[in-house]
């Protein structure tokens, strides 16, 4: 809280549940993407903040690895380091979604479907499982009218 401070407005928000299916290109000219912009949050458990962190921390290591070792090293203004996806996708963050990337799957067939396919990949096969349960439906197609 600040002092005197006065809280103007409130709002939601949401959580990107895509998991390891949703990871996207992760660099750009000039940029990477890191964290929940990414969709780093593990479902599962309801998590992100740990692997948010951690490819922030992944993003800077590569971030200073090029300009430490570049001489000739300018600016990021247009600079794309593909090496920042490799580390990330050989990091444990890529193995803890990759383990858990069928958990929310299951529910597509309805709840108590999605409860026993949850127990069993989030308990007995812990991520080993041969299949990939992919969403077949947008989010935005399962939405309600509000009436």
């Amino acid at each position: 809280m600040l002092h005197g401070g006065e809280c103007i407005s409130y709002g939601a928000r949401c959580l990107n549940e895509g998991g390891f299916h949703a990871i996207p290109k992760l660099t750009f000219p000039g940029g990477m993407l890191a964290g929940c912009s990414a969709g780093f949050l593990n479902v599962a458990k309801i998590k992100g903040t740990h692997t948010a962190m951690k490819t922030g921390m992944l993003a800077a290591e590569t971030i200073f690895s090029k300009v430490k070792d570049d001489e000739e090293f300018d600016a990021l203004d247009g600079l794309e380091l593909p090496a920042y996806e490799e580390a990330v996708m050989s990091s444990w963050v890529a193995e803890e979604l990759k383990a858990s990337r069928n958990f929310k799957g299951g529910f597509d067939k309805g709840l108590w479907a999605g409860i026993v396919h949850a127990g069993l990949v989030g308990h007995i096969t812990k991520g080993r499982e041969p299949w990939t349960l992919a969403h077949r439906t947008k989010d935005s197609q399962t939405l309600k009218p509000k009436d």
